[in-house]
């Protein structure tokens, strides 16, 4: 009888009350309660699978705390009683993302979704600052969210009850626009140094501003820092890269470099960080161009130190690359029609970073730039070479080799600052041009700068 009332309930769109958490919850507010109404019903099904396994399932970490914003919700993860075997008999699509650890991501047939469901941790002590040492599955809610980094993602809504669980005070925070770890602040940081990066990640609540660590916190941002070297830089640098995302990027990297973690992440990349603030960019440049304006003061001659730092930190191939281009032509703008259509050139998909990082440094030549830009045409001969090797070879009676690549090179840069367009002008330019008897390596070639 239960079984077919509980299935009764779950056609009608119910959700099934499961095990009863161990702290005390409040009722959701009317907003809320629209927030969770605009959760997918597959989660509804997911939920209800769990409680009528005889299971206690909770909506916990960033989805929480944004609905207590009032913002769409993102990921949704969920936390239970059930183990993790479980869970996986429970749902036979899931994929065992860190069972170890009691996390299961959870999939059900027809739908797109996926949810990771963690069974509820006592975890023991952090031996390396990154991983506890063990993790031993229990049934205690507040347990379990003692053990998360920030009182904010402490939280945990029972979506059948509807109640919001807050024992540690995140919501009380969120509406002071105050950061504070559960329970000690040295102790949580200590556990896993990523949390580090995490608290300025979190400093910054774009369009509502930038919010202050509590004193706790702010103490062991600094004297915890050392845990860093404990963390991957692949983790470093995910962390990182967000960070350098954010509408309060300029802040919260300023607030980094006093408290001495900048330095940490990049050392000796810590230019004067009012450019930050003046930086205007699209979100697919905004982490080169940040880069590129955090290594302003290293010269670039020093480029290998630059690609050391950037392979150190793990940051992959195009976006290092990116930033070394970028960073080898500060302060090289053009300033005639002919340089114009070289700096397209050879500049290419990066003259939008590059301007916009020149505007950061002066406005108003950076602006005389685009207008220059504006008015130039492209070249009248396209952007690639007109003459070939093998006609150049012919004509010349050069053989293949070293000589022959660099007078095409020549050619093709007096073709761009000449606007030619026609093989006969170019090959024209051999009756006057000195390569029978000068060095091929001090000839001209299409370069920026």
């Amino acid at each position: 009888m239960l079984r077919k009332y509980r299935k009764g309930l779950m056609a009608e769109g119910a959700w099934l009350e499961g095990v009863l958490a161990d702290c005390p919850g409040e009722p959701l507010s009317q907003g809320h309660l629209v927030w969770k109404n605009r959760l997918p019903d597959v989660l509804r099904e997911v939920c209800n699978r769990v409680t009528t396994a005889g299971g206690g399932i909770w909506l916990v970490g960033g989805s929480v705390r944004e609905a207590m914003l009032n913002n769409p919700w993102n990921d949704l993860d969920l936390t239970t009683t059930l183990s993790p075997d479980e869970i996986e008999t429970l749902f036979p699509r899931s994929i065992p993302t860190g069972p170890q650890y009691g996390t299961i991501t959870v999939r059900i047939a027809n739908s797109d979704f996926e949810f990771e469901v963690t069974t509820l941790r006592s975890e023991g002590t952090y031996g390396d600052g990154r991983r506890p040492n063990e993790v031993t599955f229990g049934h205690s809610l507040k347990e379990d969210l003692s053990r998360r980094d920030f009182t904010i993602n402490a939280m945990a809504i029972d979506l059948a009850r509807n109640l919001l669980h807050d024992p540690y005070g995140g919501r009380s925070d969120l509406d002071n626009h105050c950061l504070s770890a559960v329970g000690d602040a040295t102790e949580r940081m200590g556990e896993d140094g990523l949390r580090i990066l995490r608290a300025y990640r979190f400093m910054d609540q774009h369009s509502r501003g930038l919010w202050e660590p509590d004193e706790n916190l702010a103490h062991a941002l600094i004297t915890c820092g050392k845990m860093l070297e404990n963390v991957s830089q692949e983790r470093i640098w995910f962390e990182f890269k967000r960070i350098l995302k954010g509408q309060n990027a300029p802040q919260v990297l300023e607030r980094m470099r006093k408290d001495g973690l900048l330095s940490r992440i990049l050392p000796g990349w810590d230019a004067e960080l009012e450019p930050q603030y003046e930086l205007s960019t699209t979100e697919q440049d905004v982490v080169a161009c940040r880069l590129v304006l955090l290594a302003l003061d290293i010269p670039a001659e020093r480029w290998r130190v630059l690609d050391h730092d950037m392979r150190s930190l793990t940051i992959p191939n195009v976006e290092r690359n990116r930033v070394l281009k970028l960073h080898q032509i500060i302060g090289h703008l053009p300033d005639d029609s002919a340089s114009c259509r070289r700096y397209r050139i050879r500049v290419d998909a990066e003259v939008n970073a590059h301007l916009d990082i020149e505007s950061t440094l002066n406005q108003s030549l950076a602006e005389s730039v685009k207008s220059l830009l504006e008015k130039t045409q492209l070249p009248k001969g396209g952007v690639e070479p007109i003459v070939d090797g093998h006609i150049l070879s012919k004509i010349s009676d050069l053989p293949a080799g070293r000589r022959l690549g660099r007078l095409k090179e020549w050619l093709f840069r007096l073709q761009i600052d000449q606007d030619l367009s026609t093989t006969e002008e170019i090959l024209s330019l051999l009756d006057i041009l000195e390569w029978k008897t000068t060095n091929p390596e001090d000839w001209p070639e299409l370069s920026w700068p």
